[in-house]
């Protein structure tokens, strides 16, 4: 019943009592038939309620973060006694906008009517949008009544935004030699071999000792290998690690890099294998093309923060690195055992690339965060870092060429 319905039961009441108290039955009657009005409405919405169905479309169905899509419902009406206007609510999760109210007034007789409206999205994630309601009313608002809906609900999924990186930086090594600036020594044959210049950590039994007097510098002797196109992204969740756990925190942007990245070698037909201290996040096996895209950003959509404290937890698993070629690791502020687990883990990999968050700018300095970025770089590790408003490209556009 409507606030004006009560108001109208309980005056009716006072004025029949009143009525009884001094004898004027005329006036009872009257006051009586005003306090059963109320309940006549209600009874009439009870007998002859609207018979609401409805089709909604996502347009689009799955949106990157920080974009928006339009919501339309094609709503139906099968009850041709319904006169009155009826207010509907589509309710939806509170990080797309939270639905949307409206009202629509067609008077008697069976009608069907489309309607829209727009969301946004700040998080990533699915996000369920329905059930949609209508509420009823008698002609003369004394009595309401709430139903559902008949249709389905919906889920939008909101995926990480993906950067076009239309290039891999030539010196980070992941490209189909898999090594950074190899050099050709020799004619074809058994003593064929490539090389390139000596990095910290290098195995001093590799080091070519003719070719290094001859450069007078040091240079490092390479098995040549078949084009391996295998990569293994690392995608640092842990809560603690990042700062701004919101749309635009460093997990957010760690998760849109590592999407950017794998799209990049997924078109470049690389094998695929993308980690986490939560466990595997997606392996791409043999599949190729769109599908195997598809199935990484619906991977990726539904990442969340972890609780785990050690990034190593990431490589737990034997398997996880398997044989790839390449490691690129997106990280969040890193400490000296997080760096020793990268550097473990990159120990059979021919390149290895970080995106470490610039601390100070994050907010968050730490000499901790900083001693283990050198630990990486001492240990071959190709390096850039990103801040606050950076876009993916450009900080794919800082590691070393």
């Amino acid at each position: 019943m409507t606030g004006r319905g009560l108001a109208l039961v309980i005056l009716g009441g006072l004025a029949s009592a009143a009525a009884a108290f001094i004898g004027e039955r005329d006036i009872l009657w009257l006051t009586l038939g005003l306090t059963a009005l109320p309940v006549l409405a209600l009874l009439y919405l009870l007998v002859a309620p609207p018979r609401i169905g409805h089709e909604r479309t996502l347009e689009p169905p799955m949106m990157p973060n920080g974009e928006s899509a339009r919501i339309v419902l094609r709503v139906v009406n099968d009850a041709p006694a319904q006169s009155s206007a009826l207010r509907f609510n589509d309710s939806a999760d509170h990080a797309i906008g939270g639905g949307a109210s409206f009202v629509i007034a067609r008077g008697f007789g069976r009608w069907h009517q489309a309607v829209g409206y727009t969301v946004e999205a700040e998080s990533r994630g699915r996000f369920r949008i329905g059930p949609l309601t209508a509420s009823a009313t008698d002609p003369f608002g004394l009595a309401r009544r709430t139903i559902t809906s008949d249709g389905e609900d919906s889920t939008l999924r909101v995926t990480p935004r993906v950067w076009p990186l239309s290039e891999l930086p030539t010196g980070s090594g992941l490209g189909a030699a898999g090594d950074a600036t190899p050099q050709r020594i020799g004619q074809a044959g058994t003593d064929d071999v490539l090389v390139r210049e000596h990095r910290y950590g290098d195995d001093m039994r590799r080091v070519h000792w003719k070719l290094s007097a001859k450069k007078d510098d040091l240079m490092v002797r390479l098995e040549e290998h078949p084009w391996d196109p295998s990569s293994t992204l690392i995608v640092d969740t842990r809560r603690s690690a990042h700062a701004d756990h919101g749309p635009r925190g460093s997990l957010e942007w760690a998760v849109s890099a590592v999407a950017s990245v794998a799209t990049m070698l997924l078109s470049g037909r690389f094998r695929l294998s993308i980690v986490s201290p939560s466990g595997s996040v997606y392996q791409s096996g043999h599949s190729v093309g769109p599908s195997a895209g598809q199935a990484m950003i619906e991977a990726m959509t539904d990442l969340t923060a972890s609780e785990h404290g050690w990034l190593g937890e990431a490589f737990s698993d034997p398997e996880a690195l398997g044989s790839s070629a390449s490691l690129v690791a997106v990280t969040g502020l890193l400490t000296a055992a997080d760096a020793a687990a990268l550097t473990a883990a990159g120990a059979g990999a021919r390149s290895v690339v970080a995106l470490v968050p610039d601390a100070e700018r994050w907010g968050s300095p730490s000499d901790e965060h900083e001693d283990a970025v050198t630990l990486l770089a001492n240990h071959g590790w190709t390096l850039a870092r990103y801040s606050p408003g950076d876009t993916v490209p450009e900080a794919w556009a800082r590691v070393p060429r």
